[in-house]
């Protein structure tokens, strides 16, 4: 959304783009399955055999939205991000086989990986990748990515709490100092765009500091989980209007 509103233009293209990107995240769950009937329990049921007729029709959708994005879009650049898309799709399925999905590496990575469908936003919409649209990437991903160690660490101080055991959330604390230190840097190339590294240092800090209150800490689930996606809304949209100046000028 935000890769599409700051390119300033609609295009009935960001119809298949869309399709392109829900296809690709669907085909994880079929692949998944087809995956481990093959690999783990070593047979071939029915299971395995529905798995395989939604992934060709997922696959079959998936390949109509990239054709006809390839009439329109530079081929390179698309090719690079769909290449982006096929690895991840990869590596959710290898991560589901060894049940490492809540692994902190792998949905840090994961996502930066999505943060690319801002890009493709772009792409579509402006039929290049401008200068801004990696900051747009960098800004976005880097709030999902910080967000997610809070998450985790939320997780860790509850399991802790039950256990008896303390334990400081180090890596959560780094990664929104890595956010004020980035805010620095940036700020002396524009000043503009370290505020929405700042406004996601401190929203993810304040949650922090929550976790040292039992009650912050016990705090049902669901609705820590619409806190952050408000959050995240507003935080992008802090970050589409930092970067509206740059995208028009």
């Amino acid at each position: 959304m935000a890769g599409a509103i700051l390119g300033g233009q609609w295009t009935n293209l960001f119809v298949p783009a869309l399709g392109m990107v829900l296809m690709g995240f669907l085909m994880r769950e079929p692949l998944t399955v087809m995956a481990r009937e093959m690999w783990v329990f070593r047979r071939r049921g029915d299971q395995a055999v529905r798995a395989a007729w939604w992934a060709g029709v997922e696959g079959a959708a998936l390949l109509g939205c990239l054709l006809t994005l390839a009439r329109w879009a530079p081929l390179g650049a698309l090719a690079a991000l769909a290449g982006v898309g096929l690895v991840l799709t990869g590596a959710a399925v290898a991560v589901s086989l060894k049940n490492r999905q809540r692994s902190v590496a792998f949905q840090v990575v994961s996502a930066a990986g999505l943060g690319t469908t801002g890009l493709l936003a772009v792409l579509v919409g402006t039929g290049g990748i401008p200068g801004w649209a990696w900051w747009l990437w960098g800004l976005l991903s880097g709030h999902a990515m910080a967000s997610i160690l809070v998450v985790h660490a939320r997780l860790r101080a509850r399991a802790g709490r039950k256990s008896d055991r303390v334990e400081r959330p180090w890596l959560a604390y780094a990664g929104q100092a890595g956010q004020l230190a980035a805010a620095g840097v940036v700020a002396m190339v524009e000043w503009r765009l370290a505020v929405p590294l700042m406004a996601s240092a401190l929203a993810n800090g304040i949650e922090l500091w929550r976790l040292r209150t039992p009650a912050h800490l016990e705090e049902a689930l669901t609705r820590v989980g619409y806190r952050t996606l408000a959050v995240a809304s507003l935080h992008m949209v802090l970050t589409i209007t930092c970067l509206w100046p740059l995208a028009r000028g």
